[in-house]
């Protein structure tokens, strides 16, 4: 079943249970009905037809429970909404309330190749601005679990979640740009401080201040989400005099051509690793070396060199760039 095929009111449904469901524990009937201000009646009368459709599991009075293939679903919608938050927030300067409420209209008119390119654009980002997860392709909503800044290695890039303490500590990491979903690297830390690099900006917290942020590894960003931008930006700007764009998997460029990546294809731990690696939409590619039987190739990616096997660089996309004369 696509989720396209769901009616706005099956959708509303689903993504609302889901939000409301613990533990694997039914949603009652009476709580589905008062979050969306709907009589028990007709709720009752719904999640009959999903279970009919094989999208829930209704059991009288105890409530209702989403089958895989309805979480799956749900997960989908989830997964639009988060994005959309993100895209306004961060692009557009919307208040996490405001785009929240926006994001509720446009997760049922997405098609999925606009949540694709959005999420590329984005940095594929973990979280929405309230620090949500947001569901990967696959319908799954399980990321890696958060930890205290003050658990996190020194040189990594981390991912702010969320911020458990006081408005007055809250609303000074959002003046330095910590807030959930922005990246920064841990410099250093002290026995009274810590040391974090956002961007360009050094920022100094005490041990305290950093015990209450909840951070995980960034993924697919760089060092700020301002920084991707930028980079595929500055590519766009490189490549508007060119009469036409070739964009082709990355196992096609020659030796010494360059190209800026678009998109990273993949699943699992291969797509992981490639990201992991720098390889992430805005980065510019150079192939440096082709082994004698073509496989693997060496590329230099941000000053340094990888090699790849001719697998994995066709599951990267790339525009190709002009060579230099």
């Amino acid at each position: 079943m696509n989720g396209s095929t769901l009616s706005e009111s099956v959708q509303m449904y689903l993504v609302t249970i889901i939000r409301l469901q613990t533990d694997e524990q039914p949603v009652s009937l009476s709580q589905l009905a008062r979050r969306l201000s709907i009589s028990p009646v007709s709720v009752n009368e719904m999640c009959r037809r999903l279970q009919e459709q094989g999208l829930a599991i209704y059991r009288p009075y105890k409530g209702v429970l989403l089958t895989a293939e309805g979480k799956r679903q749900a997960c989908q919608i989830l997964r639009r909404h988060r994005l959309w938050e993100v895209f306004l927030v961060e692009r557009l300067g919307f208040e996490p309330s405001q785009a929240h409420e926006a994001a509720c209209r446009l997760e049922h008119a997405t098609p999925e190749l606009l949540v694709e390119r959005l999420d590329a654009f984005l940095g594929y980002p973990q979280v929405n601005p309230f620090g949500q997860p947001v569901p990967r392709p696959q319908g799954e909503e399980s990321i890696p679990p958060s930890v205290s800044l003050l658990e996190f290695p020194v040189g990594r890039r981390a991912y702010f979640v969320r911020y458990e303490g006081d408005e007055a500590a809250r609303a000074f990491l959002q003046e330095e740009g910590l807030s959930p979903g922005s990246t920064f690297e841990v410099v250093a830390v002290g026995q009274e401080n810590l040391l974090l690099k956002k961007g360009s900006h050094f920022v100094a917290l005490a041990r305290g201040l950093a015990q209450g942020i909840k951070v995980r590894a960034a993924i697919g960003k760089g060092e700020n989400g301002e920084e991707t931008m930028n980079k595929m930006q500055e590519t766009m700007n490189e490549t508007q005099g060119a009469e036409t764009v070739t964009r082709v998997s990355l196992d096609k460029l020659g030796l010494g051509q360059k190209g800026v990546v678009v998109h990273v294809s993949g699943q699992g731990f291969v797509r992981q690793r490639t990201m992991d690696m720098g390889i992430v939409p805005g980065t510019v590619v150079k192939v440096v070396k082709v082994a004698p039987l073509g496989d693997p190739i060496e590329f230099e990616v941000k000053g340094y060199n990888l090699s790849l096997r001719r697998s994995e660089a066709e599951n990267i996309m790339v525009e190709l760039l002009e060579e230099e004369r």
